[in-house]
């Protein structure tokens, strides 16, 4: 058994990697030479030598894809969060085929970063398929699609961890299945994908006026950390949001029900206490500036005080 893989990601296939390493079925990985700063490392960590990491070129990543097949010659290549289309004639040189692991139910996440969406969309369950690779990005017949209970307060990063172990532990039996010709491949079915875009400004940013508390909270664990947080403005300048947790202040007068994204409470122990539109309130615990990384209370000790507005960006 001979299996290649190409990432651009590293808690989602550092499990799996580790899983292939221990039974020798590892031929070689390659990654995008863009990122080679922040992959490389954790690849080392796991025991993988230079010479078993290879660097896709973006200019010249159809020539070097080409190369570098044919000379791991692989059975077959797993795919984990990689950029670029990968053309047809490259997709069919390992005898079995190319399969893309992705962390998203098909097909109504088909597209870029399903962890986000899924999670910015408060989902019950996490999917995790992986699928033949065709000319279609994320619409080849689906082998393998499992579900998972999404966990309140998980963030992006804590979600990716756990997706990473839990594609290690069907890595065995999926190769076993796909040897003994057992693997069944299940056409998708045709709808419009609900998101195909990785996440913009406008899509990471808090919106007071219209999100629940709830909605907010799931939104800032969404961006945590891959993108920094969620986006609000306070005093003019942008603030990323990085967690919060739910507040109770006792009941308000009808008279007294303060705007959305206002600050409520402020003190250097509970930090700042902000109001939601749907009558609820968050604590805000750790926020993102160009400064650095602040708790509420060190905002309120830096001047931060009660009446003041997270504004929608």
């Amino acid at each position: 058994m001979n299996i290649a893989v190409l990432c651009n990601t590293d808690s989602l296939v550092v499990p799996a990697l580790h899983q292939l390493q221990e039974k020798e079925w590892l031929s070689g990985v390659g990654i995008p030479e863009k990122n080679k700063d922040y992959l490389v490392g954790p690849l080392l960590q796991i025991g993988l030598m230079e010479h078993n990491i290879t660097l896709i070129p973006a200019d010249t990543r159809k020539r070097a894809l080409k190369n570098w097949i044919a000379t791991l010659n692989p059975t077959m290549v797993f795919v984990f969060g990689f950029p670029w289309k990968i053309p047809v004639a490259i997709l069919e040189m390992p005898p079995k085929g190319f399969f893309n692991f992705h962390f998203g139910e098909l097909p109504t996440y088909q597209g870029a970063d399903p962890v986000f969406w899924q999670l910015r969309n408060r989902e019950e369950r996490s999917g995790l398929a992986v699928h033949r690779m065709t000319s279609m990005i994320d619409q080849g017949p689906i082998v393998w699609q499992e579900k998972y209970p999404m966990i309140p307060g998980e963030t992006y990063g804590m979600h990716c961890q756990r997706m990473g172990l839990i594609a290690a532990n069907m890595v065995r039996p999926f190769i076993e299945q796909m040897m003994s010709g057992k693997l069944i491949e299940r056409s998708q079915q045709t709808i419009t994908p609900r998101f195909i875009k990785k996440p913009g400004i406008t899509d990471l940013s808090i919106n007071w006026e219209k999100q629940s508390a709830e909605e907010i909270e799931w939104l800032i664990n969404a961006a945590n950390p891959k993108y920094g947080g969620a986006c609000t403005l306070l005093r003019g300048r942008e603030i990323r949001l990085l967690e919060v947790a739910p507040a109770d202040i006792g009941k308000m007068e009808m008279g007294n029900i303060p705007i959305p994204g206002t600050i409520v409470y402020a003190d250097a122990v509970y930090g700042l206490i902000v109001a939601c539109t749907d009558k609820k309130f968050l604590k805000v615990n750790v926020v993102h500036l160009p400064e650095g990384y602040f708790s509420g209370g060190k905002l309120f000790s830096m001047g931060v005080k009660p009446g003041e507005r997270f504004i929608t960006d």
